[in-house]
């Protein structure tokens, strides 16, 4: 299989690699879902064993934009690291921005 990149994340001989950070924090390759903090139950623990079970509504509405199933789980992991993202930064802004009230409070 030819090694397939979308956005950070690669898809090489079956072995999937992300963005150091995004994957450190959901447990390496297997993409560890919190079910817990979606408060969803998942019929696995990994995004893209939920994806592959017709569990992601995300993906169920996209994945024919893409041309390969590889390629759309790709584009569904990037989506998902987007809005991971976006909550860290934005979780640093609350935690900065408590840090200068309380100084000044």
């Amino acid at each position: 299989m030819a090694s397939k990149v979308v956005g950070g994340f690669t898809l090489e001989d079956g072995i999937l690699s992300g963005p150091q950070d995004y994957m450190e924090e959901h447990d390496g390759a297997t993409i560890t879902r919190c079910q817990k903090q979606r408060n969803i139950d998942a019929p696995s623990d990994t995004l893209v064993d939920w994806i592959l079970a017709g569990e992601d509504t995300i993906f169920n509405m996209t994945n024919h934009q893409s041309p390969d199933i590889e390629t759309a789980i790709l584009v569904r992991l990037q989506t998902d690291y987007a809005g991971w993202l976006g909550l860290k930064q934005a979780e640093g802004y609350i935690l900065s921005a408590d840090e200068g009230w309380l100084k000044n409070g």
